[in-house]
Formats: structure tokens, sequence, C-alpha cells
């Protein structure tokens, strides 16, 4: 079974490559790639164990300074989802739960990720500030949120099809992967959490920058109970 350290360090070369890449669609490709090894790791975790998940589900402090707090909280969701992990945010970090292998793998996806969504923001943003009644941080927002669900929807992909292989091989993972999803959701029905607060978006040009084609959308994120 490949190490979780060989696997992260793969990511990590991977999405550092594409993130100095101007050829269209790289990133996306590298995004969806870096996932499908990820994918490929949890299933060869799963086959180890069988049927069985092993370890306990734990939780781990993840910090989400300002500024954009709420963006990079929002992108860590994004990323957990589809990782068999879930997302709680705080003031200024966030807790996130799952067992502990799969919550290395967010992270390190995190890590490489938000430093990436800032410095395009950064960079994208000045080709447009200088527009008649321009909204900065209206814009920003937006970029963010399109990033995020970009970000989630080359996850899923890879992750699709990282099981297609898999299963094209004879070998059914679905059951397995299965169990863990349910452990996950019946575990996180029992941690005390408030009702996520909604965000409206309201630049198109900005959500459009961050995701290539979208409209306004909400946003919801779990809180931590105060």
């Amino acid at each position: 079974m490949s190490k979780l350290s060989d696997v992260i360090s793969k990511v990590q070369k991977l999405l550092n490559v594409a993130a100095k890449s101007d050829k269209p669609g790289e990133v996306a490709a590298a995004q969806a790639l870096a996932q499908q090894l990820i994918t490929k790791y949890q299933i060869e975790e799963a086959q180890l164990n069988g049927r069985s998940v092993s370890g306990d589900i734990v939780s781990v402090h993840v910090l989400t300074p300002d500024p954009y707090a709420i963006d990079k909280a929002t992108l860590l969701n994004s990323i957990a989802l589809p990782n068999f992990c879930k997302v709680l945010r705080g003031d200024g970090y966030c807790l996130i739960y799952g067992y502990v292998s799969d919550i290395d793998l967010c992270i390190a996806l995190y890590t490489m990720l938000s430093a990436h969504m800032i410095s395009e923001m950064t960079t994208k943003r000045k080709l447009v500030k200088s527009e008649k009644g321009f909204d900065k941080r209206g814009w920003a927002k937006s970029f963010f949120s399109g990033y995020a669900i970009n970000i989630g929807l080359r996850i899923k992909q890879g992750k699709a099809d990282a099981i297609k292989e898999t299963d094209s091989s004879g070998t059914s993972i679905s059951l397995v992967l299965r169990d863990k999803e349910h452990a996950i959701e019946d575990f996180w029905q029992k941690v005390t959490r408030s009702k996520g607060s909604k965000r409206t978006l309201t630049s198109i040009s900005g959500y459009n920058a961050g995701k290539e084609s979208a409209a306004n959308a909400d946003l919801y994120q779990t809180k931590i109970e105060e």
C-alpha cells in the first residue's frame, strides 16, 4: 500500500506545477488528478481493512485567519465533503472531523489550494478594479465562492473517475466507501452545531472569474455552536 506521506508529496508536486501553468484547462485537470491519487489511496486503505472502518473519528483544529476567513472555511468545506470529512467554522478557525488519514489529505489539499485561490483572486481583481462602480469586496467574495464550487466539482469528478477505474478492474469498492460515509454521517449527527449563515453573492463577474460560468448563488456554512 502507498504511504500517506508519499501520496501527499505527489499531490503537492502536481498542484505546484499546475499553478505555474498558463495552459487552458491544465490547472483543472491537475486538481482532478490530485483527487484521483487521494481516492486511490483511500480505496487501497479500504481494501486493506475489508468491510471494517479502521480507527477513530477525530477532530483537528485548522486555522483560517483573516483576511478572507469565511472564504478559506468555504474552500476547506468543499474539499472535505467529498473526502469523508465534515467541517465546522469558528472564529478564525475550523474543526474538521473525520478519520486521521482523510483529514491529513484534506489539509494538504487545502494548504495548496487556499494559497492558489488568494493569489488568483489578487491577480484577476487587478484587471477589473478600474471599472466604474467596482465593488472590491463583493467581487472578491464572489470570486472565492466560484473558486470553491469549482474545486468541489473537480474533486468529485476525480473521485468518481478513481472509483470507476477500480470497479472496472473487477473490484467493487462502493460498499466499503459507503460504510465510511455512513460512519462519518452518524458521528456528525451527534456533533453540536448551530445553523449556518447565508451569504448572497453580488458579483457575476467575480463569480465567473472563480468558476468559468455561473449565476448568483447562496452558500450555507455550518458553524460551531457558541
